[in-house]
Order: structure tokens, then C-alpha cells, then sequence
């Protein structure tokens, strides 16, 4: 996702309810991590919805999404960003 927005790439709005992130978590780590800003929006929280401590996050570099995911949500930057998929694949691979 970093590599996307270093090459400016748009992603959705981060949503949020107070000072909690409903939904964004990953798209909030790599604006930080990018130094790149990403809009907000507010939303509600469900009953799901508990605070956590981001002190203990300890970040995973590996790929836990599947060909099939990382397919599906390239083709759906693509098409948020209105550009083709084949620009995304080279985008990606050149965080590799």
C-alpha cells in the first residue's frame, strides 16, 4: 500500500468515531509511514467496536492476503483511480 501512495495512488476516506479508527487501520499505518495524507470521514461505531492500545502493535511483514484478495483490490484501486490494472501490477512490483 505504501508503494501506491508514494506513486499516488488514491485510497477511500479513513473512518472514524472519536478518536477511533472504524475502518482504515492499514491505510492510516501507511500514510505515516509515507507521510502522505489521507482524508476522514466520521462514522459510527458498532458493538464490535473496542479500543486498542497501538503501543503494542508489532508490524508483520508478510502477505497474509491471498493471490485471489490482492487480485480483487488491485482491480479495485484501478478502478477508484480510474487507471488500468496493468499500471497498478507495475506499481507493486516495484515494491518487490
Amino acid at each position: 500500500m505504501c508503494q501506491k501512495m508514494l506513486n499516488g495512488i488514491k485510497f477511500d476516506d479513513i473512518k472514524i468515531c472519536d478518536d477511533l479508527i472504524i475502518d482504515g487501520h492499514h491505510r492510516y499505518i501507511s500514510s505515516l509511514l509515507t507521510h502522505i495524507q489521507i482524508a476522514s470521514v466520521p462514522t459510527q461505531k458498532t458493538s464490535a467496536t473496542h479500543p486498542f492500545d497501538w503501543t503494542n502493535v508489532e508490524f508483520d511483514k508478510d502477505d497474509w492476503d491471498t493471490e485471489s484478495k490482492i487480485q480483487y483490490l488491485n482491480e479495485q484501486d484501478a478502478k477508484y483511480n480510474n487507471i488500468d490494472l496493468d499500471v497498478i501490477k507495475q506499481i507493486i512490483s516495484n515494491d518487490k
